[in-house]
C-alpha cells in the first residue's frame, strides 16, 4: 500500500458524490440551454455563454461520463509522479478490458425488434387479450425478464426487460413514485434474477470456478430463494400501488381505442423467421466469446452488415447509449480495482452478518463483481457460510444504485427519457431498499435454520 492507493480511493469516493449530484447538474444544464434556444427564437441570436454553460453542465450531469471524468486528473497526476509509461502499468489501462465491451454488444443485439418480439411474445402467454392489463404486463415483465437472465445473461435480460417496460408500461407515463418502484424492481431482480445458474451472473461466474459452485448449488442455496423474495416483492408492489395501476389501465384503454394495441406493442408480426434465427444466432455467439475482445468486435462489424441488410425489421438500435454504458463500465472497472487494497482487508476479517451487511454496503457503491472477485483473493480461505454470505450480499445488493450492478446503468439510460427532471440515486436506493431487506431477511433465515 502507498499514497497513490489513498489518492485513488479519495477521487473515487469524489466520483460517487459526483453522481449523486448529477441530477441537479443535468437538470440545471437543460434548463440553461432552453433558456437560451428561447431567446434565438426571441432575438434570432444564441447567447453563447449561456448555451456553452448549460451544455458543459449537462455534460457533466451523464452518469455515463462521471467516472471517466474522475479518472483524467488521477491519471495525469500519476503521470507527473511516475512518468507516462508507469502510470498506464499502475492504473492497469493496458488491458482490453472486453467485459465493458461485452455488456454493450449484447445490449446492441438485445434491443433489435427480432430478440424484442420474440421475448414479447413468451411473457405475451401470461397476458391473453382477454385478460390483459397493464399492472399485468408489469408484473410478467418484471417477473420473467430477470429470470432469463439466467440463461442469456443479466445484461441482455436487463435490455430487454427495460425495452419492454417502455413499451408496455412507461409509455402511459406512471406517476413518479411507482416510476422509481419499478426502477428499484427492475434493478434488484436483475441482480437477483440470474442466480438460477452459474454462468449468468457476474459475482456468480467469478468465484463458481474456484470455489467449485456448480448450477445445482447455485440454485439450492441462492436462485430459489430470491426467486420467492422477487415474487413476493413484486407482489407487494402491486398492491401498493394498485390505484396507481387501476389509473394507468384507463389510459392505457383510452390509446388503445385511439391508436389501437400498436401503440404499446409495435413490433413486426410479419418478420421472417430465418431473421429471428440470425438475430438470436448472433447473441448466442457473443455469449460464447466474452472475454475475447477481438472476437466482438469482429462480430459487431458482421452484426452491422447484416443490420443494413435487413434494416427494415430491426427497429432502432441505441449505438450511442450502448457505447456509452461501455464507458461507463471501463471507468467504473479501473477505478474498482485500484479499491481491492481497502475491500480486501474489510472482509478478511468479519464473522458472517457483518459479513454479508458489509457486501450489501460495499456493492452499493462498487460493482457487486468487484466484491465476489476480492473474495476469491482473500486468505486464509473462507469457510461455505462465510463465502454465501458474500455473495449474496453482493447479488441481493445488486439494485440499491446505479453503481452496484454492471447492467444497471444499461436499463437507466434506455429509461432515461422517463426521468425529465434527471434521475434520483437517492428515490432508486428508497425503493429498492425494501426488497433488498426482505430478501436478506430471508437469506439469513435460511442460512441459520437450514444449512
Amino acid at each position: 500500500m502507498n499514497s497513490f492507493d489513498y489518492l485513488a480511493s479519495g477521487f473515487f469516493f469524489l466520483a460517487v458524490v459526483h453522481t449523486l449530484f448529477s441530477p441537479f447538474l443535468f437538470h440545471k444544464g437543460s434548463s440553461m440551454i432552453d433558456y437560451a434556444l428561447q431567446k434565438r427564437n426571441i432575438h434570432k441570436t444564441l447567447p453563447q455563454r449561456v448555451y456553452f454553460w448549460g451544455a458543459l453542465l449537462r455534460f457533466v450531469g451523464e452518469v455515463e461520463i462521471i467516472f471517466g471524468l474522475w479518472l483524467l486528473p488521477l491519471f495525469f497526476v500519476l503521470v507527473f509522479q511516475v512518468g507516462w509509461d508507469k502510470a498506464f502499468e499502475v492504473m492497469k489501462l493496458k488491458g482490453e478490458y472486453p467485459e465493458a465491451f461485452f455488456v454493450s454488444l449484447l445490449m446492441i443485439i438485445s434491443s433489435t425488434n427480432p430478440i424484442l418480439s420474440t421475448f414479447q411474445r413468451l411473457i405475451g402467454l401470461f397476458c391473453p387479450k382477454k385478460v390483459e392489463s397493464a399492472a399485468r404486463w408489469w408484473f410478467w415483465i418484471l417477473t420473467l425478464g430477470p429470470i432469463f437472465g439466467s440463461l442469456i445473461t443479466e445484461a441482455s435480460a436487463m435490455t430487454l426487460t427495460a425495452l419492454l417496460l417502455k413499451k408496455n408500461f412507461f409509455v402511459l407515463n406512471p406517476n413518479p413514485s411507482l416510476a422509481y418502484g419499478t426502477i428499484g424492481l427492475l434493478f434488484f431482480n436483475i441482480s437477483i434474477g440470474g442466480a438460477l445458474t452459474n454462468f449468468a451472473a457476474p459475482p456468480v461466474v467469478l468465484v463458481a470456478n474456484k470455489w467449485q459452485w456448480d448450477s445445482l448449488y447455485i440454485l439450492i442455496h441462492f436462485g430459489a430463494l430470491f426467486i420467492l423474495g422477487m415474487i413476493i416483492t413484486n407482489l407487494a408492489y402491486y398492491f401498493f400501488f394498485r390505484k396507481e395501476f387501476n389509473r394507468l389501465e384507463t389510459e392505457r384503454k383510452s390509446l388503445i381505442a385511439e391508436a389501437g394495441n400498436e401503440l404499446l406493442s409495435p413490433f413486426d408480426e410479419e418478420m421472417p423467421l430465418w431473421i429471428r434465427f440470425v438475430n438470436f444466432a448472433f447473441l448466442a455467439a457473443v455469449t460464447l466469446i466474452p472475454k475475447h475482445f477481438v472476437l466482438m468486435l469482429g462480430e459487431l462489424i458482421f452484426f452491422f452488415a447484416f443490420m443494413e441488410a435487413t434494416k427494415d425489421y430491426q427497429g432502432e438500435v441505441p449505438w450511442l447509449k450502448a457505447f456509452l454504458v461501455g464507458f461507463f463500465l471501463f471507468s467504473l472497472e479501473v477505478f474498482g480495482n485500484l479499491q481491492s487494497w481497502w475491500v480486501n482487508r474489510l472482509l478478511s476479517h468479519l464473522s458472517f452478518f457483518p459479513l454479508y451487511l458489509s457486501s450489501v454496503l460495499l456493492s452499493s457503491f462498487n460493482d457487486n463483481a468487484l466484491v465476489s472477485y476480492v473474495a476469491t483473493l482473500i486468505v486464509p480461505e473462507m469457510d461455505e457460510s462465510r463465502k454465501r454470505a458474500i455473495i449474496a450480499g453482493a447479488l441481493s445488493g445488486g439494485g440499491l444504485t446505479i453503481l452496484a450492478n454492471a447492467p444497471n446503468l444499461a436499463g437507466l439510460s434506455l429509461l432515461r427519457d422517463f426521468f425529465p427532471e434527471g434521475f434520483s440515486p437517492i428515490k432508486l436506493f428508497k425503493m429498492a431498499v425494501i426488497p433488498t431487506a426482505f430478501v436478506t431477511i430471508l437469506f439469513i433465515l435460511k442460512e441459520v435454520f437450514v444449512r
